[in-house]
């Protein structure tokens, strides 16, 4: 497995950390940023070693280009598991949550977790129905906890050395507030059949 402590110097599987500065804006879930950061591991099989990276929007949302650089890069083999966790600061828009579903129906071994740091336009109601959908298909997410945000900066941000315990304490009501609202999305679902 890579490592958990330091900058990644010596980490092969890590392709790029980001600023400090650049976790702070983006996961706050106080912050209504417009642009989403991605920061996912992957790992095949039964390997130890995790594949993570980074990305943002460009002219698309990240979740589409994870999806676009997944399949154009990888050689994918079927028999083997994979397994991917995104840590995203924004949950995905109906559209991307639809993308999301086709991509993990065409590839059947393949496990997605999903932690958000924030639900995007969580009243909408085609976004709460593209949640809704994509943990009926088996996806699981949930809201961004502590224990989330310290794994995030020990592994994605290149911190200063001996600043691995800084990373931003963000008010535990904003997470609590989100995972309520994300329970009562999901709930919606168990009612209606």
């Amino acid at each position: 497995m890579a490592s958990d402590k330091g900058p990644s110097a010596g980490d092969a599987t890590l392709r790029r950390r980001i600023k400090p500065w650049e976790f702070e804006v983006f996961f706050d879930p106080r912050e209504l940023r417009k642009e989403t950061c991605l920061l996912y591991e992957i790992q095949w099989g039964t390997s130890h070693k995790i594949w993570r990276n980074s990305g943002k929007n460009t002219a698309n949302h990240v979740e589409i280009n994870f999806i676009e650089k997944f399949t154009s890069e990888r050689q994918y083999c079927p028999s083997i598991r994979c397994s991917i966790t995104w840590f995203l600061s924004w949950s995905p828009c109906w559209e991307c949550s639809k993308a999301i579903r086709g991509f993990l129906s065409q590839h059947p071994s393949v496990t997605l977790v999903i932690y958000v740091a924030r639900l995007f336009w969580h009243m909408d109601p085609q976004n709460r129905q593209g949640l809704r959908d994509l943990i009926n298909s088996g996806v699981t997410i949930q809201i961004m906890r502590v224990p989330e945000y310290d794994h995030c900066w020990r592994n994605f941000v290149n911190y200063l050395p001996g600043k691995e315990d800084h990373w931003p304490r963000y008010p535990v009501l904003w997470m609590k507030l989100y995972a309520l609202e994300l329970h009562c999305i999901i709930l919606v679902s168990y009612f209606k059949g």
